[in-house]
């Protein structure tokens, strides 16, 4: 499941069952789906960034299925998520946001945007009277915990305290993702400067790259670090996820040889060469800086 940042700076995980996990949120069971649950928090301290050259085939396939296909706390079978569907993506306002906040629309249009650019996908606003599978929910830290309840179908469990922003995702019986929620309590968020974290984070691990990991570097993935943007890593990994040759529900031991390949791939046609340069063109890093 996806990793909690809390405000403490301590870390839990969510894990994939259907019992409650000692130490970890848990996973409401649905028929024929899966729903899973991420949240923010800030970091106290960042780590210093791992030395080890992210850009080494290996070192991007281990990164790949920490992110990707593992489930810290419990063994699982490790199936990849992504989407098939088009993404359309709508907002919705909780008092007192009633009227339309832009520069948070704006960002989250651009952060699209990007993840668009990367892989490949279909994502844009569910125009009027079209069914969004992904709602962002513009809300109040007073009326936090209350929508954590109603958009996840989960109890808190405290989650109000030690999150400044969610998202949740289900999918389907076959492996792809095809609802999603976010959850900002933007007056919280804005704040602390968070936005761009929650904005960034959320978004990204919604597309099926659910998973932290403090050894990951450098990535938005990892908990301890103060990354706010999209990294070459990160694009490497969006790229991979979103192959055609890799198909939602792949377990390891069939998507291992195609992830290895792809990584070849990418190496030899320059991808993973240009990804810093490519990654910093677009979305909120040229928007914000």
């Amino acid at each position: 499941m996806f990793g909690l940042r809390l405000k403490n700076g301590t870390k839990k995980t969510q894990q994939a069952g259907c019992q409650p996990i000692k130490g970890a949120l848990k996973r409401v069971c649905l028929p024929g789906l899966l729903s899973f649950l991420t949240a923010v928090s800030m970091p106290i301290q960042a780590a210093e960034i791992n030395l080890l050259d992210w850009r080494n085939p290996l070192y991007v396939e281990r990164a790949f299925i920490e992110i990707a296909l593992k489930k810290e706390y419990r063994q699982t079978d490790m199936r990849l998520h992504k989407w098939q569907a088009p993404i359309l993506y709508q907002f919705e306002y909780h008092t007192p946001y009633k009227n339309k906040n832009r520069m948070t629309e704006r960002m989250f249009d651009a952060h699209f945007e990007h993840l668009h650019r990367i892989t490949g996908h279909p994502i844009r606003r569910a125009k009027k009277g079209e069914y969004a599978n992904l709602t962002i929910v513009l809300t109040q830290d007073k009326l936090y915990k209350r929508d954590i309840e109603h958009y996840t179908r989960q109890a808190p469990n405290g989650l109000e305290r030690d999150s400044h922003c969610i998202a949740h995702y289900q999918t389907d019986n076959t492996g792809a993702i095809d609802y999603a929620n976010i959850i900002l309590p933007l007056d919280h968020v804005v704040s602390r400067g968070l936005l761009a974290t929650c904005v960034v984070e959320e978004s990204t691990q919604i597309m099926g790259l659910p998973n932290d990991s403090d050894w990951v570097n450098p990535s938005i993935a990892n908990d301890k670090s103060k990354i706010e943007f999209l990294t070459g890593l990160d694009y490497t990994l969006l790229k991979i996820l979103y192959s055609n040759e890799l198909q939602p529900g792949m377990p390891l031991k069939e998507s291992r040889p195609k992830i290895r390949a792809l990584i070849r791939l990418f190496e030899r046609d320059g991808t993973i060469d240009r990804a810093v340069q490519e990654v910093n063109r677009y979305g909120l890093y040229p928007l914000l800086n």
